[in-house]
């Protein structure tokens, strides 16, 4: 397909100054900036703009970042362009919607196969498309023949969450997303220990009630960006897209283990108690392909099994990253003024400091848990002091600082339900990286 040599339109077609329905701006800027629809609007050849979710289907990352402005061809594979060309002219002219099924390029040059979904628009009365891919990799096989599994049973029936053909090419948009804006992912796998017997042992409209019910369950411990797959009966993956920190993941685990261990202490007529035990796996640091981080959250696992009353394991990798923790330093720099509050803040770093040289100098984990334990008392009482500081102080962000406080506390309790060695490691690390800005962010309020 040839692209004319005009100079693309650059103008947002959403932007409020066209004639539009004030719904149809607002949910078309939203659908550009979505991570949830790969599509993009197409004027005289070129592409005048493309939502995230495009650019995650096609891998773009740096150089391949933008495609806006680019012709469509540029996105296509060669073999198909004619096709496309020929596609995209029938729209303009003839049809006001069409499907294509063709391949489009992906940023490490293999060939995607999609389902192009198109339409004709005219905006401030230029002819613009709407083009639509959809994915089919999924549902192809080697030779780009259909796969014998039916589309319907890409879904579980009973939880509807995605089966792994399909959290395959979820986890694979996820990785593009986290490695375009250079963040983590991360991979949970849980098992359900006995879950399986439970259901054997109930009547099907009972079970098909607590299948439910540990569907909602896992549901409600991720964000909505965020992907539960079911692999079989008991083994459910979670995909946690673009995580910020690496303590995330572990804490995400705690949550799931919490939030299991809940539901069926309500639930307790089972014939052998029901445990969570959770591999973790995170991205980069453990793989960058959605094989490799399959695989080694199957194996983390492994060492969940081991623990009595359910647990989470990180990936080697990971537990190593985790275990770089340095002493803190509290000097001058770091000494508001308040007395009170320094001495708070000089204990501490100390009690920090100390657990941190134990866990290396291999303490039992029940030990250094109970030292975390008393920190987390320690806390509260400086949170309490830093409460009655700001109340008399001009700060307006005090109501946020212990709404993050609360959380910071909760997450530091959920890591410490189940103590082993990864878990008290996770926590004191937890508490490490959260002191070092803690420190800083009091001298800015003290400032203010």
């Amino acid at each position: 397909m040839k692209a004319p040599m005009t100079t693309p339109h650059r103008q947002n077609p959403y932007a409020p100054n066209h004639a539009l329905p004030s719904g149809l701006v607002d949910l078309g800027g939203a659908l550009m900036q979505s991570g949830l629809v790969p599509f993009a609007l197409v004027e005289n050849g070129n592409i005048i703009g493309s939502s995230p979710a495009l650019r995650d289907l096609l891998a773009a990352s740096s150089p391949y970042h933008h495609i806006d402005g680019h012709p469509l061809a540029s996105i296509v594979d060669a073999a198909d362009r004619d096709a496309v060309a020929g596609f995209c002219s029938t729209l303009l002219q003839e049809r006001p919607r069409a499907e294509l099924r063709c391949r489009l390029a992906q940023a490490d040059g293999s060939a995607l196969p999609v389902l192009l979904a198109g339409a004709a628009i005219t905006v401030d009365e230029r002819r613009q498309l709407v083009l639509v891919a959809t994915d089919l990799s999924p549902w192809l096989g080697e030779d780009g023949g259909p796969l014998t599994m039916p589309l319907a049973d890409a879904f579980d029936p009973a939880t509807g969450f995605p089966r792994r053909a399909l959290l395959l090419d979820r986890l694979r948009i996820a990785l593009a997303a986290a490695r375009r804006h250079r963040r983590r992912a991360a991979v949970l796998r849980v098992e359900l220990e006995n879950f399986e017997a439970l259901l054997a042992a109930l009547v099907p409209r009972a079970a098909e009630e607590i299948e439910a019910t540990v569907a909602e369950t896992l549901r409600n411990c991720v964000r909505d960006s965020d992907t539960v797959a079911r692999l079989d009966r008991q083994v459910f993956v979670l995909v946690l897209a673009e995580i910020g920190e690496r303590d995330d993941a572990g804490i995400s685990a705690a949550r799931v283990l919490a939030a299991i261990a809940a539901l069926f202490e309500r639930n307790p007529a089972a014939p052998a108690p029901v445990l969570a035990r959770i591999g973790v796996c995170v991205y980069p640091t453990d793989g960058i392909n959605p094989e490799r981080l399959l695989y080694g959250a199957e194996i983390a696992v492994q060492t969940a099994r081991s623990m009595d009353g359910g647990g989470f394991a990180l990936a080697d990798a990971t537990t190593a990253e985790l275990a770089t923790v340095e002493e803190l330093a509290f000097g001058d720099a770091q000494l508001l003024g308040v007395p009170d509050l320094d001495e708070e803040h000089r204990t501490l770093v100390a009690r920090t400091n100390a657990v941190v040289h134990n866990l290396k100098l291999g303490v039992p984990a029940l030990e250094l848990a109970r030292d975390v334990r008393e920190i987390e008392e320690l806390l509260r009482r400086h949170f309490d002091s830093e409460a009655r500081l700001l109340a008399s102080s001009p700060y307006d962000g005090a109501a946020d600082e212990k709404t993050a406080n609360r959380r910071f506390l909760e997450e530091l309790d959920c890591i410490l339900r189940h103590v082993n060695t990864q878990s008290v490691l996770l926590a004191v690390r937890h508490l490490h990286d959260w002191l070092v800005p803690h420190l800083a962010r009091a001298q800015r309020r003290l400032a203010s």
